[in-house]
């Protein structure tokens, strides 16, 4: 079953003379429980890409599917109600509120949404994160590491339909970043989420399923990682 449709999408800026395509014309699907890496060189239009699959950003045309809900024929109430339950997105610079503690980042969108937690769910992704013992720090008395995996847990603790990681380790030292590329890995084996990830470095798209190769705005590659023999 396909969780997400990508139809034609197309995204330029500017006219004329001036006019630059981001994204050409580019169409693939995912299925329930991949994990897909979108691998592209800086300016490849990989993040404007995982942005409008996202519902952040608006494309120029295209049609983009999710759960067979076209996302861009929803009204602004809709699309936000579904930006909140059906896509987590994970950032580079962690986006964690400075004045709450690591539990409370972690619940936060169940907490606007006014949803009660599942307790053991909770205590699944915080062992999986390996921060029992952070739970009442605040993001200013964490590593860089330690405060991407908090941001993995807030994106989790929704079970989404899609998580959607914008260069998840560009902010993180070689060890940081493979511990969090394992994290990703883990949550899309133990828990089934499929996961989305845009990134430059090719050595960590490999810890996907498939990689999907693009070039100046359009797809130039879409292979299984075994297929490879990369692993």
């Amino acid at each position: 079953m396909s969780i997400l449709k990508v139809e034609n999408l197309t995204k330029t800026y500017g006219k004329g003379e001036t006019l630059v395509t981001a994204v050409d014309n580019i169409s693939f699907e995912v299925k329930e429980k991949e994990f897909i890496a979108i691998l592209g060189a800086s300016g490849s239009g990989k993040s404007t890409l995982l942005h409008m699959i996202g519902g952040v950003d608006t494309p120029t045309s295209g049609k983009v599917f999710i759960n067979d809900n076209d996302i861009y024929s929803l009204n602004d109430e809709a699309l936000s109600h579904l930006r909140r339950t059906e896509v987590s997105i994970i950032y580079q610079f962690y986006n964690l509120i400075s004045t709450l503690n690591v539990k409370e980042n972690i619940t936060l969108p169940l907490d606007l949404d006014k949803q009660n937690v599942d307790k053991e769910y909770l205590e699944k992704i915080i062992k999986l994160l390996k921060l029992e013992d952070r739970l009442k720090h605040l993001p200013n008395e964490l590593s860089g590491g330690e405060q991407q995996r908090v941001s993995i847990g807030r994106a989790l603790i929704t079970k989404p339909s899609i998580i959607l990681a914008d260069e998840p380790t560009g902010n993180l030292d070689s060890k940081n970043s493979l511990e969090v590329m394992e994290l990703l890995k883990s949550a899309n084996e133990q828990f089934n989420q499929t996961i989305i990830m845009v990134t430059h470095d090719e050595t960590l798209a490999k810890y996907a399923k498939r990689i999907i190769t693009i070039t100046d705005g359009k797809i130039t590659s879409d292979k299984l990682v075994q297929d490879e023999n990369i692993k």
